[in-house]
């Protein structure tokens, strides 16, 4: 079995167990690519990568045709490259109705991809776990206690991102509640929740958030924050998500113990053209001496692609030229 020497999200360092050696782990040649960096006839949201000596696996969702409201049009999609100039084995990894994979770690003896149903109602969390990141299991349903908490008051429940810490697996999540705007326009806001368990069949939850969310409604995010990014930065950990829903852009927050948070502020980034009506999604890993960001895009007509984006410290970027 192979085991990715680099850090799953910046958090675990294991070991490569067969094949490739760490210092034969890939790297990407820059000067090769161009942003969007793949786009393929569907469109593609949400994406999450783990870095492995065989190649990265680019786990994202698959949005077949424009029907946004029916299961059959979502699954939870893989595929396989080198270099992201090639990419080789795109395939479904869940049935239809699933959506939004998060970061992949290993976690007692096997790796975990949590992801959502989507979009039926009541969304639950799932996790499939593999062995060997070639075969899947069927989605398992967990932490259900975060629809019912007081401030997600439309008990929804979405975008799970896991941390491993020591002995600790950390879950964040997205719950949903109705805010009014300067307007007095009724908006559905997102908000970040997070649990914590040592259980590891993932059974067992302790809420960090019973009262109140970690991050939700602020004078840049009227409506809220989704698909977050947690990385090591030096002695703290870095936060990207995306903030806001209608006009969706990056923002960062550090922390020093994954607990609690202090936003920065808005992360800018010029716009390109695959990325011109908004952009959100992001997953960061290590690349060398940098750290590598793929986001989603939505071009101008509603067509979502992936792009890169290079970064000497995980808080200023510069996107791959288009």
């Amino acid at each position: 079995m192979k085991i990715p020497c680099s850090a799953l999200a910046g958090v675990v360092l294991l070991a490569v167990t067969s094949g490739l050696s760490c210092a034969e782990e890939l790297h990407l040649n820059f000067a090769l690519l161009h942003n969007p960096v793949w786009a393929t006839a569907d469109n593609l949201r949400d994406p999450s990568v783990l870095k492995t000596p065989e190649g990265y696996h680019l786990f994202y969702s698959r949005l077949a045709g424009k029907t946004w409201a029916s299961p059959g049009s979502w699954t939870v999609a893989e595929a396989l490259t080198q270099d992201f100039v090639h990419f080789e084995g795109d395939h479904d990894v869940s049935a239809k109705g699933y959506a939004s994979p998060g970061d992949v770690v290993f976690w007692h003896g096997r790796y975990l991809l949590p992801y959502q149903t989507y979009p039926s109602t009541p969304t639950q969390l799932c996790f499939s776990e593999s062995p060997d990141l070639h075969a899947w299991s069927a989605p398992k349903a967990f932490l259900p206690e975060a629809r019912t908490l007081p401030w997600n008051t439309l008990q929804r429940v979405i975008d799970p991102t896991l941390i491993v810490e020591g002995d600790t697996l950390h879950c964040y999540f997205i719950g949903s509640t109705n805010v009014t705007d300067a307007a007095g326009k009724t908006l559905r806001a997102n908000l970040l929740g997070h649990a914590i368990t040592h259980d590891p069949k993932l059974e067992h939850w302790e809420i960090l958030t019973p009262d109140a969310p970690l991050l939700g409604v602020s004078a840049s995010a009227p409506d809220g924050v989704e698909n977050i990014m947690i990385f090591r930065t030096g002695k703290d950990w870095t936060m990207i998500y995306s903030e806001g829903l209608v006009n969706q852009h990056l923002a960062l927050a550090v922390s020093s113990d994954l607990r609690a948070w202090q936003p920065q502020g808005p992360l800018e980034l010029p716009r390109q053209k695959w990325m011109a009506r908004k952009y959100g999604a992001p997953f960061v890993w290590r690349e060398g001496g940098q750290w590598v960001m793929i986001l989603m895009g939505e071009d101008a007509v509603g067509k979502t692609t992936f792009g890169l984006l290079t970064s000497p410290d995980g808080k200023h970027w510069t996107l791959l030229p288009e």
